[in-house]
């Protein structure tokens, strides 16, 4: 209490300026980790000086830097990892687990548990920090709070980013605290040791289960799926393609639970507990526990909490006749959560669910005053004034969300400004009459089929919408990565913009526009384009792509495609639209084989390709068919390579094409390996040699360029197989660094620990994609580097 009244003099929303150097404490402990013994002393001196300073003009800038040091401390804390940390628990064997249920989902025909207080059987069992995520396939069980559960399985740590831009899996469980993965079938189910019967959290499970129960006697499908989603947070019901509907016509908010949900809460409790005649103050605090009962519900999900503080300081306020400031709500939700879990800070749902919020209060506000000043159009119309404000809403929450989304998701979802319009209002009648039915469907299945009956019209209807507005050609526009700079530049403008009409903030943007241009300018000026050569994680296939100084690309393969998976789908086609590339100058196709081709078609079929590069062969698999089929429509040109072909993309890159030769080509080898197209690249200085899967017989011929060979990089032959890489080929090529396109416990058992032995007698720096994911390489033609993306 001290400490807030010390910060009256800061500001009307001292919160907030608190929750700001809070966060910049987590943010900076997330760079720059220090330790956690640091913290302390510092917490201890400031919290010390700010005692004996109190009345010290600068015990204001002393107490921030107090809550600095506390998200330092926070987040120094929960990322302390020892010898016990699920982090750190490396192997390869199954062992016997134990632990508490925190959390059960039914997602897709399976069933994922969150389990906290792990234990791990070694001789005895160990005490354990972190979560684990367990998976049981083909299987949809029922697991409570606070059930004990034991089972055996091997312990997986999920790898981080494979590929650059990608979403950082990983990183995403860190921010709910889970560092370990295990998969079980429903052969190996685990059994309940212990059942915890006296919990909130277990009885609001049940609650939970008794409304999901009622849901299903009355919808099915989709619509079932959806009003699961609107009342209780349950999304792993809905179908992939109507999740993408959702997402592509910009209003996959609306299936999260959040502040509206958290509204009718609010509004039916508060009138049932006056109906049964509770004094007010008596009513709020019944009120707000009912808010926090449907927190549980839904598994604390981070816009409930939100939505559950800013509720409940509202109604307190109200009650107890306390003046509540919106700004300093907003922020105490945001620090409470923090505060619980420092790491909710860098989750994207979190980011988006705050920012949309503070962009209703303070962009709405802005806009709605501007507007009533420009318009000369009458608003007395209440319908009329309705879709005003509705817009404005929507357009308030895009503007300030559009920087975040641009980030993390490289799209522009122009059509929600429409989409929102139906949406919302929609929505909100969906989960006003979804409430209703629960709580009468409770007493009378009658009533809950009734119910259950408009309901599947009303979703229905919005379903039909929103797959019609997705499908739009103008729905939304992909558009190329902006770093976090861009993000807080855009921001600034923004900022800038809704505050035109002050003369200092139009002297600022008008200074900043012109140091923003002249930096963009002289930066090109100073700076010299560099070769950008990714060589990416496709498991065990190869995909290459090249980015020239000059603007020109090259992709060399294209990675599997299986029954399952898609390599171009899943890898390269998202990481060409986060580039803000739709097209390709150069594709070249090595070999025909499945692992280096099969992304080939799906590629051609959504981007523009210029030219075509391939060996002068001809296979009969049905994917090489199904290519050629679609060059020869598209009618891209086809350019046979042969060793001496020399291609200048300019005068400092050239690219040699080393095999196959004519005479090779006139053996007709069975192996199609031995037809891989190998390639020189030279950038001035910088070699790298490109191999396919090329083995002994063609690594022969390939050698005859003797000294020719020596390259700084080296993609290594046939995934590092024991038929390729012979001594005397590599003695030529002497690598800095051969990178291995392999993936982890493939059925072939590459690479051959034989031929990684070869190499590193050479002094060469291997790079597996299985261990080491996707490698980035930039050369400015003199030195090379390699580019960190995680």
């Amino acid at each position: 209490m001290f400490l807030l009244m010390q910060l009256n003099s800061l500001a009307k929303t001292p919160i907030v300026i608190i929750v700001g150097f809070y966060f910049s404490g987590i943010i900076i402990n997330n760079y720059i980790d220090i330790p956690f013994f640091i913290w302390w002393i510092s917490i201890a001196s400031l919290l010390l000086n700010t005692l004996i300073f109190k009345n010290h003009k600068n015990a204001d800038l002393l107490i921030l830097s107090l809550f600095l040091c506390l998200g330092g401390l926070n987040h120094s804390k929960i990322m302390e990892t020892g010898a016990s940390h699920l982090q750190n628990f490396s192997s390869e064997q199954e062992h016997q687990i134990s632990g508490f249920v925190e959390k059960c989902d039914l997602k897709n025909n399976k069933t994922q548990i969150t389990l906290k207080q792990i234990s791990i059987k070694n001789n005895k069992f160990y005490p354990f920090k972190g979560k684990i995520l367990l998976t049981i396939k083909n299987t949809q069980l029922i697991f409570l709070y606070g059930d004990i559960v034991e089972f055996t399985g091997k312990i997986i740590i999920p790898s981080g980013r494979r590929n650059p831009g990608e979403f950082d899996y990983k990183k995403y469980l860190q921010n709910n605290d889970i560092f370990a993965l295990v998969y079980l079938d429903k052969n190996n189910i685990p059994h309940i040791l212990e059942k915890k019967y006296f919990s909130l959290r277990r009885i609001a499970n049940i609650v939970k289960l008794k409304i999901e129960e009622i849901i299903d006697k009355s919808t099915y499908g989709d619509q079932n799926a959806i009003l699961k989603a609107l009342i209780i947070g349950m999304r792993g019901d809905i179908t992939p393609e109507t999740k993408q509907a959702f997402i592509d016509s910009g209003i996959i908010h609306v299936l999260a639970v959040s502040g509206l949900h958290v509204g009718y809460v609010t509004l039916v409790f508060y009138v049932i507990f006056g109906l049964l005649r509770f004094p007010p103050k008596t009513r709020t605090i019944l009120t707000i526990i009912t808010l926090f009962f449907y927190a549980c519900i839904v598994d604390f999900k981070p816009s409930v909490v939100r939505a559950v503080i800013m509720a409940s300081m509202v109604l307190f306020g109200k009650a107890f006749e306390k003046r509540s400031n919106i700004y300093n709500s907003l922020a105490t939700a945001a620090l409470i959560q923090t505060l619980v879990s420092p790491l909710q800070i860098f989750d994207i749902g979190f980011q988006l669910s705050f920012t949309a919020v503070f962009s209703i209060i303070y962009i709405y506000k802005n806009l709605n005053q501007k507007l009533d000043k420009l318009s000369k159009f009458d608003f007395n119309n209440k319908f009329v004034e309705g879709i005003k404000q509705l817009f404005l809403v929507s357009l308030s929450a895009l503007l300030g969300t559009l920087p975040l989304t641009i980030y993390y998701f490289n799209r522009i979802p122009v059509i929600s400004l429409l989409t929102n319009l139906f949406a919302v209002p929609l929505v909100g009648l969906i989960a006003a009459l979804g409430f209703a039915q629960v709580i009468l469907g409770y007493f009378s299945d009658i009533i809950n089929i009734c119910y259950g009956e408009i309901q599947m019209i009303l979703i229905g209807f919005l379903e039909f919408l929103t797959k019609f507005t997705s499908r739009l050609p103008f729905a939304y526009f992909n558009i190329k990565s902006i770093s976090i700079n861009m993000v807080i530049y855009l921001y600034l403008l923004l900022f800038a913009i809704l505050n035109i009409e002050k003369t200092k903030i139009k002297k600022y943007l008008l200074f900043g526009i012109m140091i923003s241009l002249n930096v963009m300018v002289w930066k090109n000026v100073f700076t010299e384009p560099k070769l950008k050569i990714t060589f990416f994680d496709v498991h065990q296939g190869d995909a290459i792509f090249f980015q020239f100084p000059k603007g020109k690309n090259m992709l060399i393969d294209t990675g599997d495609r299986t029954f399952r998976k898609n390599y171009a789908k899943l890898v390269i086609l998202p990481y060409l639209q986060r580039e803000g590339i739709d097209q390709i100058d150069i594709l070249c196709l090595t070999h025909p084989h499945n692992d280096h081709i099969g992304g080939a078609p799906l590629l051609l079929k959504n981007l523009g390709i210029n030219e075509i590069w391939e060996a002068d062969i001809v296979a009969a698999s049905k994917t090489y068919k199904e290519i050629h089929v679609l060059i020869d429509s598209l009618q891209i040109p086809i350019k046979k390579l042969h060793a001496g072909d020399v291609i200048n993309f300019s005068k400092d890159i050239k690219l040699f094409c080393l095999h196959p030769s004519n005479i090779f080509l006139d053996q007709k080898s069975n192996n199609y390996n031995d037809y891989s197209t190998v390639f020189k690249l030279s950038h001035k200085d910088i070699d790298i040699l490109l191999t396919g899967d090329a083995e002994y017989k063609s690594e022969e011929y390939v050698s005859l360029w003797a000294d020719f060979l020596n390259s700084e990089i080296l993609k290594v032959p046939h995934h590092g197989s024991k038929t390729s890489s012979t001594e005397h080929f590599i003695s030529y090529i002497k690598p800095e660094i051969a990178i291995i396109s392999v993936g982890k416990g493939n059925k072939f058992k590459h690479p051959s620990k034989k031929i990684i032995s070869r190499y590193k007698k050479l002094g060469t720096q291997i790079h597996r994609t299985d261990q080491d994911h996707a490698l980035v390489i930039e050369s400015d033609g003199i030195n090379y580097e390699i580019i960190n993306y995680q």
